[in-house]
């Protein structure tokens, strides 16, 4: 296990010639409905861009259910739907998704949250500059391991790093580091850097990527309303 998260961190330093360097921002807004005592529904919305030169990178929304099953397991389904440029072409795509968290707390104030999630999607297929009515579908894995700490009422740090693997390659690794500020009424603030190596295609090489990005929470309870 060591051992491959040496690699996974040393893997720029690794990467050959055709490895493209890129810089964006995220901008991500992030809703949280409490359904019941154990339901939750995930409404996420991301508009991604590209800096330096500017264009839009990727929008992305995702809508999951998860379901409590204890304090320390949650259960999520969902479905994803993306539009990303592509040689002045809008593709899309559609996903969705199985994903089992567990929340661990650690001593002095730290909590382990690893995560898996398993993707199944459906990519829409370029011939030349046009869209055909076909789409490709992909399984995915992604393993992330999620460290948070809690060292005020209102901030928190975390630090992550998610692994993606298709059925038959390395597909990209994301690490991560930001801080998260309670704002009131609901409402929370985070920003941090995302550090994206990535796999462009079979035999073209990599991207690697550095992300700045800034997510706006809310969190809504409907129980109050049903009492």
């Amino acid at each position: 296990m060591k051992s491959l998260l040496l690699l996974l961190l040393f893997l720029p330093l690794l990467a050959p010639a055709q490895t493209v360097h890129q810089q964006g921002y995220w901008g991500r807004a992030f809703l949280r409905t409490r359904l019941s005592e154990r339901l939750t529904l995930h409404s996420e919305f991301d508009e991604r861009r590209f800096a330096w030169p500017g264009g839009q990178w990727q929008f992305i929304t995702h809508q999951h259910l998860h379901y409590r099953f204890s304090p320390t397991w949650d259960g999520a389904l969902g479905g994803t739907l993306s539009w990303q440029p592509q040689g002045g072409v809008v593709v899309p795509e559609r996903r969705i998704f199985e994903e089992a968290t567990a929340t661990l707390p650690l001593p002095g104030r730290l909590r382990l949250m690893p995560r898996l999630r398993v993707e199944q999607r459906w990519l829409r297929q370029l011939a030349g500059p046009d869209l055909t009515d076909e789409w490709l579908h992909k399984l995915r894995f992604r393993t992330r391991l999620q460290l948070d700490y809690h060292f005020t009422a209102n901030w928190k740090i975390r630090a992550s790093d998610e692994l993606m693997l298709n059925t038959d390659s390395f597909d990209q690794n994301r690490l991560y580091a930001g801080a998260e500020r309670q704002l009131g009424a609901g409402w929370a603030a985070e920003l941090g850097y995302l550090f994206i190596y990535q796999r462009r295609g079979p035999n073209a090489g990599y991207n690697d990527r550095d992300v700045l990005r800034l997510t706006l929470f809310k969190d809504i309870s409907l129980l109050a309303a049903r009492q």
